[in-house]
């Protein structure tokens, strides 16, 4: 597969984030499915999946500008948004995503300072696994969705799978690990490389399907799946509520 992905790079003043957008809607998957979250969305990726619905971060020609932002700036922007709502940051869950935010390790750490500064109490960070957490990340992290990535990727296993961090996650008790199903294979291919290294309980299925309909037919034999396996099940409400079509 021909590598379309833009360097990382940083302009404007030193400290800054590549932001591409920040949104108030609800996790859409995984163990806090449902809840109510803040989405601060990076530019940038160590990977590109060729199936990838977040190219708009990362691909070359596709990339949004977004901005540049500070870690207070973020904060700011955060505490905006809420307060349109009348709620409290206490109640609001803040999710790190991109992209892959983890490309931007040593400037999380501050923004992660500057969040829980702002009264956010509950921090997610979405990432793909490949990339080691600094300690201060290990440690102020709430909760990790790692999405590892399996073969129908197009993505070198050495290159998105890397063993060492997986277990270090999983040794943190505050992840879980997401794989989005589309057949038989996808699920054997979890058995063979993932379970031998991560817990099977913190395992969540999703059915693949960019729509509604595509996610229905293929949610019962997930769930059957799951409980023969006993893996978890996770809904994508993203796709259930809107389908292809980005929420913000």
């Amino acid at each position: 597969m021909t590598d379309t992905r833009l360097e990382p790079k940083q302009n404007g003043k030193a400290g800054t984030l590549p932001v591409n957008e920040i949104f108030y809607s609800v996790q859409g998957e995984g163990r806090w499915a449902g809840h109510p979250a803040c989405f601060v969305r990076f530019n940038y990726c160590n990977l590109g999946c060729k199936w990838c619905d977040t190219k708009f971060t990362w691909e070359a020609g596709k990339v949004e500008a977004g901005s540049e932002m500070l870690p207070d700036e973020i904060s700011v922007k955060l505490k905006e948004l809420i307060s349109e709502h009348d709620l409290s940051p206490r109640e609001i869950h803040v999710v790190l995503t991109g992209g892959e935010p983890m490309i931007h390790a040593e400037r999380l750490s501050q923004l992660v300072i500057s969040v829980r500064g702002a009264g956010f109490n509950f921090i997610e960070v979405e990432t793909n696994g490949t990339i080691m957490p600094t300690d201060d990340l290990l440690e102020n992290i709430s909760w990790w969705n790692c999405s590892p990535k399996l073969s129908n990727s197009d993505i070198a296993v050495t290159k998105r799978i890397v063993p060492d961090v997986l277990r270090k996650l999983s040794e943190t008790a505050r992840a879980d690990f997401k794989f989005v199903i589309s057949d038989h294979d996808d699920i054997n291919e979890i058995e063979k490389e993932f379970v031998p290294i991560i817990s099977r309980e913190h395992i969540f299925l999703m059915p693949e399907g960019e729509t509604r309909d595509d996610q229905l037919t293929r949610m019962g034999w997930l769930l059957s799946k799951c409980s023969e396996h006993g893996f978890r099940f996770s809904p994508r409400l993203q796709v259930l509520a809107w389908g292809n079509e980005r929420k913000k």
